[in-house]
């Protein structure tokens, strides 16, 4: 399937982690995030060929893109498979991003490296498994199964430990690799729970977005930045050119416009502008 960083939007991402439950008695669908295009052209059926139910929808290599179709399209994946090594970002920070957001997606990483080097990071980011490409043979199908019960994958080479780091993960706040640590992973509730609604933005429900303009009309209830990309899309500008205008990364662009989103009680980037155009909260440049 091919997939364009712009996109048509349906609704955004929502954290029904008990409907996803029930999933792994049918078919699995996964999201694949890998910058190699080799790798990911061995990856992709590597994977399905482990489990019958296992399903890729779509194959990205940045975290920019794995962001945007995680949170704007549809069908979403009920797992994310992701490399740590991604070239616009790490993915830990793709799999940060997107519980600050509250996606209920499953998320296992992949590493070619040691998995101690990327372990304490992910689990503090919400991820459920990290495993070694070595080992993706024997473990990566017990860890997409458990990640889309919404379940965490403990298992020895897989950078886990005791729980005396259950209560520790707060200290990893860096993208970088933590070398020689070890990790609980969450559950994916549990990453929702410590991590949504922790970014940039306020993320609120359509229902309390609605509310709220009912009450206060006249108040703009976007951010500046906000204001400025939806602004931007309005004026037919792509998200690459959004990024280099803000001096920022796509991936931000995406965050900026979810945020928006939520804020306005929008299903769609076209919604979006239309209510911020109709209130008069953005101006657009013809």
């Amino acid at each position: 399937m091919t997939n364009t960083d712009d996109a048509p939007m349906p609704p955004r991402c929502h954290s029904d982690v008990s409907a996803r439950r029930a999933m792994p008695q049918g078919h699995i669908t996964i999201g694949l995030v890998e910058n190699d295009p080799y790798a990911l052209a061995l990856l992709r059926p590597q994977i399905e060929r482990l489990d019958p139910r296992f399903s890729i929808l779509w194959t990205v290599s940045t975290g920019a893109k794995a962001i945007h179709h995680c949170l704007f399209t549809s069908p979403r994946p009920q797992v994310l498979v992701i490399d740590m090594g991604l070239s616009d970002m790490p993915g830990t920070r793709v799999c940060e991003i997107l519980r600050q957001h509250g996606c209920a997606a499953g998320m296992v990483g992949i590493t070619a490296l040691p998995t101690a080097d990327w372990a304490t990071r992910l689990a503090a980011c919400g991820g459920q498994a990290l495993i070694a490409k070595d080992r993706i043979p024997d473990n990566l199908r017990p860890a997409i199964i458990a990640a889309a019960a919404g379940q965490a994958y403990q298992s020895e080479g897989n950078g886990t430990s005791g729980p005396e780091y259950a209560d520790n993960a707060e200290e990893y706040t860096s993208d970088q690799p933590v070398t020689g640590a070890t990790a609980i992973y969450p559950s994916v509730q549990e990453a929702i729970n410590r991590l949504a609604n922790t970014g940039q933005g306020e993320v609120r429900s359509a229902a309390t977005a609605t509310a709220t303009a009912s009450v206060r009309p006249s108040a703009n209830p976007l951010s500046p930045r906000q204001q400025q990309v939806l602004a931007a899309y309005a004026a037919g500008e792509t998200t690459g050119q959004i990024a280099k205008t803000l001096h920022t990364s796509s991936a931000t662009v995406y965050v900026h416009l979810h945020d928006a989103l939520a804020r306005l009680g929008a299903t769609s980037k076209i919604e979006a502008i239309d209510i911020a155009r109709k209130n008069g909260w953005i101006h657009v440049e013809q």
